[in-house]
């Protein structure tokens, strides 16, 4: 009974142990800063609008245009890759699908 308690707490442990180191990591990149003015809990929304442009250059009043990706794509299935080639960006939302302009940035790799 002893022997399997030990090896019950070593284990505990071991994985106690991994989650900490996991969210240290997940803190860590969670705090690092974004181009442009982008933060981890922009929505796709507001991550096109903060890469877009003005509709018109002499008429502000017009409208902005939103900031579309150059390409984009599910290659996981999991989460949605814009890809922003003219920023050299790309940023992964926590969705699979184009259409969800409430999903929020989950990764931003950048493309030097």
């Amino acid at each position: 009974m002893n022997k399997y308690f030990k090896i019950l707490s070593i284990v505990a442990g071991l994985a106690l142990l991994a989650g900490v180191l996991m969210s240290a990591g997940n803190a860590s990149a969670a705090s690092r800063s974004l181009p442009y003015g982008l933060t981890m809990q922009d929505t796709m929304a507001t991550v096109e609008h903060k890469l877009g442009q003005p509709k018109v250059v002499y008429a502000l009043q017009a409208g902005w245009e939103p900031g579309l990706p150059d390409q984009g794509g599910s290659p996981d299935y999991i989460h949605y890759w814009a890809i922003y080639k003219r920023f050299g960006v790309i940023i992964i939302y926590n969705t699979p699908l184009a259409s969800d302009k409430s999903a929020t940035i989950y990764d931003v790799v950048l493309d030097e």
